[in-house]
């Protein structure tokens, strides 16, 4: 497992070295939470190195997978899962004193492309807003996992598109729906905005 994810942090530093990546939008100067596809980790990993950000990683074997590829590059990786509320990793996001947190509200096993009701949870808990991020990529590889994973081929022009901060107070399913159409627009803008 130790090899494998130098390997594969050493892919995403030359990957992403070589990807002509724009920003839209503001990126937030405060401590926000960052939301996300579970499918466009790739080159947010890289953009995002080094901001001390807290991303909410899976307990599973996968999320020490993880875990050894991010920290490395500058972020504080926490073990646990958004569905469990109230639970463990929540409770460490609530002591970390971070640049924000970044959490892929679909993960870690789908369905794809819906916000779980744990995600708006850790929202209310931290009091922090939901900021959704987009992402577009020209040229990329795509797996046949249930997330459809993918992985940008070098020298891509990548578009992430920094969504305007939600609010929430509560849990519910028209607030659900509102904060999963926020960050689905928000990738529509990213491709809309790519090229």
């Amino acid at each position: 497992m130790l090899i494998l994810s130098w390997i594969m942090r050493v892919l995403v530093v030359l990957i992403g070295k070589s990807l002509r990546i724009k920003n839209i939008g503001t990126i937030p100067d405060s401590s926000v939470m960052y939301i996300f596809w579970h499918s466009d980790f790739f080159p947010l990993i890289y953009a995002n190195r080094g901001k001390n950000i807290s991303v909410l990683v899976s307990t599973h074997k996968d999320g020490e997978y993880l875990s050894r590829i991010i920290s490395p590059l500058g972020y504080k990786a926490i073990r646990g899962s958004s569905d469990e509320g109230g639970g463990r990793g929540v409770l460490k996001i609530l002591r970390s004193n971070n640049s924000g947190i970044a959490i892929a509200p679909d993960g870690p096993k789908g369905p794809a492309n819906y916000v779980k009701y744990g995600t708006l949870k850790v929202a209310q808990l931290t009091g922090l807003s939901i900021v959704p991020v987009g992402v577009s990529v020209e040229s990329q590889i795509t797996f046949s996992s249930w997330d459809k994973f993918r992985i940008p081929i070098p020298f891509s022009r990548c578009t992430i598109y920094w969504g305007k901060p939600i609010r929430v107070k509560e849990s519910n399913e028209e607030i659900r729906i509102m904060v999963e159409t926020a960050l689905i627009k928000a990738n529509e803008k990213a491709f809309s905005s790519d090229g």
